[in-house]
Order: structure tokens, then C-alpha cells, then sequence
């Protein structure tokens, strides 16, 4: 390992997380893992890019350097972001997949047990085939979750970094609601998301804000399409920050003018369920016990139709997505016990029929022995934003 000036963490920090992979190998009897998650690539070796939709893995041998093979116009990132010291790469010229052959040589996995994460988006089905085809006395295994078990528990530098994150979340939010106002696109709105995080700290998120008002406030993961906001509105906004691709990510809801009984039932049980969620919420609770309290709530209000899950995980990100799901949720009947420095983004929310729209509110939260710190609770309050209509 090199310094390197750039790095988010420190030497020790990225040792400890080699060797709890390395654990992770052994237990499953893998002598080489092959990474090609961009997220489990960036928290092993700092090396982070944009271009990670081009080829690319990260060999892990049993014992010795890693080696990252990457495409040529990314080498300088390797050097300059990265403590790697072992790294290769190929051009337009070569076929990466002999590239990867011969890298994969250079560590020793000829014949060996190698691993591949066939959960990732970016390993795709067909590299996969020729790989077999290039070496037939490779053993390989799925080694889908190794870097993933080590990254659920966040370091206290990790979450130096996500406390930050979701301080620029908050800007964003106060920014956004202070834009929102009849005759106002929702454009307008989600360019204040993007100022107010952006002015404080973040990078490019893990996905596009959601920026969703009235009839259109219903649609899952929706963003903005120039709608203009109105009289009798729900405005519902979701986003994160991200620092040093850490995310934070906060939901809040929002109504223009006076707001009638189905919203208002909606959000009295929307905010309990999260309050249960988050009382409920300490090292040594299951996530099936932390989903239970706020589902029950949002039944005890009249409300049995939140059919997802009441959290997941959230931390390092790239786009698509700013959650890690794919790690851990908080969904019913889940044994999984919460351990400190676990992060959680908790999610409740409720489709209100009446005006084909959606009311959510959510909050991300780091797991404490005694229960839990919300990171984004402040300056936005848990409650219905009421915005003023238009002056008659």
C-alpha cells in the first residue's frame, strides 16, 4: 500500500477492510475474488470514476497486492486516488476478457477457486461465459456479498462522512421547500435540490432528486417534467446528499394551500410509523422488530396498505441508486440483528387515492447501543410542510 494524499481514509482503515474480505475468502474457501461492484471497488481501494460502465475488476488473491485491471483512459485515476500499486489495463485495441486471463494468471487463480459477483450490474452474463470458456480448470463461485458484509457496519470516519452528506440534504430540503410555490415547475425545485446540497458539500448523487408534485406525487421514483405547481398540490420530495460517495437521503411532504382529511390522516400515520421505527431502533433489536412498530402504527391509524419494506441500508453509492438494499433491509420478519454504526434510511409513506398522490416522510439514522442518532432531522421539522396558495 502507497500514500496517497487523495485518499478519504487512512492506510489502517483500508487494511482492516482487506482483511475482513480476506475472512470473508476464506470462510467461503475462495482463493482469488474478482470485484466489479463499483461501490466494493471504491471502499477497498479508494479508486473512484464515472466510467465504471466500461470493464473493469478489482483480483483479490488470498494473500498478496490486489490488482486492478481497468480501461487505459482511468489509469491516472488509479494513481492519483487510489493506494493500488498493482494495476493494469487495456485499450481499444485488446479484448478485455484476454486482458482479465492473463491479470487473473498474474495472481494465481489458474485452477484455483475464483469468485465473481453475479449479484453486480456490471458483470455481465456473457464476460462471465467466456470467462469459463478461457480457463475450464477455474473452480467458480458466487462471491456476491463478501465486500458487502464488511461495508453494513460503517466506521466512525464513514459516518463523519454520511453526517455531512446529510447536511447538505437538509439544505437541499430547506431549499426546496422555500422555492415551491404556485406557478413554480417543479424543474425550478429540483434545480433548488441540486443548488442547495451542491453549495453545501455534495457530489453527484446516487440518483436524480425526486421531485414529483400533485396528480403526478403518486408515481414511484418519479422526477421532474416541467409540471407547474398548483392550488390543492401534495409536493413530495426525496433526495440525498453525498460526500466522498457517502449518502445521506431524507424524505419530506409538502401541500399547497389548506390540505384535506386524506392527506392529513395520511401524514399522522406516516410520521408515528416513523417515530415508532426509530424508537424502536437499537443495537440488539432485529430489523423484523424495527419494521413491525411502524407497519403496527400505520395499521393502528387505519392504514394497512404500506406494502414496502420500513428501511435499508445507506452508505457508499454510485448511481443508479443511493440505497444499499441489496445489503440489508428492515422488512417484516427479518432476524437480522442491528449492531451499532449500522445506517439506515427509514421510509414509511402512503399513496393517498383520493388525489392520485403520495405522502412520505423518512430519515436516515445510525444505530447506537441505546437506540439511534437521526442525521436529518434538523431544520426541516417531521411534519407536513404547508405552503401558501395563490392570493385571491
Amino acid at each position: 500500500m502507497r500514500e496517497n494524499e487523495n485518499l478519504p481514509f487512512t492506510l489502517d482503515e483500508y487494511r482492516t477492510r482487506l482483511a475482513r474480505v480476506r475472512e470473508g475468502m476464506a470462510a467461503r474457501e475462495i482463493d482469488v475474488a474478482m470485484i466489479s461492484v463499483p461501490e466494493n471497488i471504491y471502499y477497498l481501494t479508494g479508486y473512484t470514476t464515472l466510467g465504471y460502465y466500461m470493464y473493469q475488476t478489482l483480483l483479490v488473491p488470498a494473500e498478496g497486492e490486489p490488482l486492478l485491471l481497468t480501461y487505459r483512459e482511468e489509469r491516472i485515476n488509479v494513481q492519483r486516488l487510489s493506494w493500488l500499486e498493482r494495476y493494469t489495463d487495456y485499450d481499444v485495441t485488446q479484448d478485455p476478457i484476454e486482458v482479465t486471463v492473463d491479470a487473473l494468471d498474474e495472481v494465481g487463480a489458474r485452477g484455483k477457486v475464483t469468485s465473481i459477483e453475479e449479484s453486480g450490474y456490471f458483470f455481465p452474463i456473457r464476460t462471465y461465459h467466456r470467462l469459463v470458456a478461457a480457463l475450464p480448470q477455474t473452480r467458480w463461485v458466487d462471491g456476491s456479498g463478501l465486500v458487502e458484509a464488511v461495508r453494513l457496519v460503517k466506521s466512525p470516519a464513514e459516518i463523519d462522512y454520511i453526517r455531512l452528506a446529510a447536511g447538505a440534504a437538509m439544505a437541499g430540503m430547506r431549499s426546496a421547500l422555500d422555492t415551491a410555490r404556485p406557478g413554480v415547475t417543479e424543474n425550478e425545485v429540483a434545480a433548488a435540490v441540486y443548488g442547495g446540497t451542491l453549495r453545501h458539500g455534495s457530489e453527484y448523487p446516487g440518483s436524480p432528486p425526486y421531485v414529483i408534485s400533485g396528480e403526478r406525487s403518486g408515481l414511484p421514483h418519479g422526477t421532474w417534467e416541467g409540471r407547474e405547481l398548483r392550488d390543492g398540490d401534495i409536493v413530495f420530495l426525496e433526495f440525498s446528499g453525498c460526500v466522498r460517495r457517502y449518502s445521506a437521503a431524507m424524505m419530506r411532504a409538502a401541500f399547497i394551500g389548506d390540505p384535506p382529511a386524506a392527506v392529513t390522516g395520511r401524514v399522522a400515520a406516516v410520521v408515528d410509523g416513523l417515530e415508532a421505527a426509530i424508537g424502536t431502533i437499537r443495537a440488539g433489536v432485529t430489523s423484523g422488530a424495527v419494521d413491525d412498530a411502524c407497519r403496527k402504527t400505520l395499521v393502528s391509524h387505519g392504514f394497512g396498505d404500506f406494502t414496502h419494506e420500513t428501511g435499508y441500508s445507506i452508505g457508499v453509492c454510485y448511481p443508479p441508486g443511493w440505497n444499499e438494499s441489496h445489503i440489508m433491509n428492515l422488512h417484516p420478519g427479518d432476524e437480522t440483528v442491528l449492531r451499532p454504526n449500522m445506517v439506515f434510511h427509514l421510509v414509511p409513506s402512503l399513496i393517498v387515492p383520493e388525489l392520485n398522490g403520495h405522502v412520505g416522510f423518512s430519515e436516515t439514522v445510525v444505530v447506537t447501543e441505546t437506540g439511534c442518532e437521526v442525521l436529518t432531522g434538523k431544520v426541516v421539522p417531521r411534519e407536513l410542510q404547508l405552503l401558501p396558495g395563490t392570493l385571491r
